[in-house]
Order: C-alpha cells, then structure tokens, then sequence
C-alpha cells in the first residue's frame, strides 16, 4: 500500500536546520527556508554562487565550505541531503536515523522522513503543495496556478 504523506506546519524559526551540499537544490530549499526565518547551516564542497549573498544578506545562513563531516550534524534538528553523491547523503540518512533527526534525501524519496514542499507565502497564509513526491509537474503546475491567481486579488 502506498502511503500518503501528511502535511504537518511546524515553527522552525527556532530548529537547527543542516543543509548538506551547495547546489541548485540546496539553494531552492535554502530560498524557500529563509520565508520561515530558519537558523541554517550549510556545508558543501562547491557552493552555488546565489548562496553567499544569502549568507551576507541575513544572519540566518551559515556557510561552510568543505567536505560534509558527521559531526556536522551533531545539534541539528533537520537535516537535507542534497549532496550529488548517492552514497553521502545514504550515509547522511543512516546517521540521522540513529540520532532521531528528520532528515530528506533529494535524489532519493525512500529515504525520506518528509517530503520538501512547494511553499506560497502571502501575507499570513502559507500554503504547501506536495504530490507524495511522485508528480514534481503537477505539484509546479499547481503553484503557478495559484500563484497567478494570487496575482488576480
């Protein structure tokens, strides 16, 4: 049976967010966390050039540039694997798993404690859409939808 995924709004304005890897996903995420004031660290070997001025922009984002190390996670409340080796972010996902920390692998839904979703932010209303990780088209095609009707009010 296939599980549905359920959506659950949590503060994480206070949460020690790890960030492991420094590409064009790890800066989707990033852009979507900071809408929420998160403490983020990020730790990659090559870091995405749009990640610093984030980093310079706002008190929220810590950047390290370097190999991911386990003790990096240590403190953390939730982890994103977004590295583009299969096997880190396995070995990422193993050890958040012993350590109780939420953690999403991005090229791998399987591993998954939560799915990251497409967040619209206006005002006070947020709003996430999610496809249970299987249908990224319609999940884009639905928040620009919405986003053009937003435009319309």
């Amino acid at each position: 049976m296939k599980h549905k995924y359920f959506p659950l709004y949590i503060d994480i304005s206070k949460k020690n967010i790890l960030v492991v890897g420094g590409g064009k996903i790890a800066l989707r995420r990033i852009k979507t966390l900071l809408k929420f004031e998160s403490s983020i660290t990020v730790v990659g070997k090559e870091i995405h050039p749009e990640i610093w001025p984030l980093a310079d922009d706002t008190d929220c984002i810590r950047v390290i540039q370097r190999q991911y190390e386990a003790v990096d996670l240590a403190g953390k409340d939730i982890v994103l694997a977004c590295t583009d080796s299969g096997n880190v972010n396995r070995e990422i996902v193993k050890v958040c798993r012993e350590k109780g920390i939420l953690v999403n692998a991005a090229d791998d839904k399987a591993m998954c404690d939560f799915y990251f979703p497409s967040v619209i932010v206006k005002d006070e209303v947020v709003i996430g859409i999610g496809a249970d990780g299987e249908n990224h088209r319609m999940v884009k095609e639905t928040r620009e939808y919405l986003e053009k009707m937003n435009k319309k009010c």
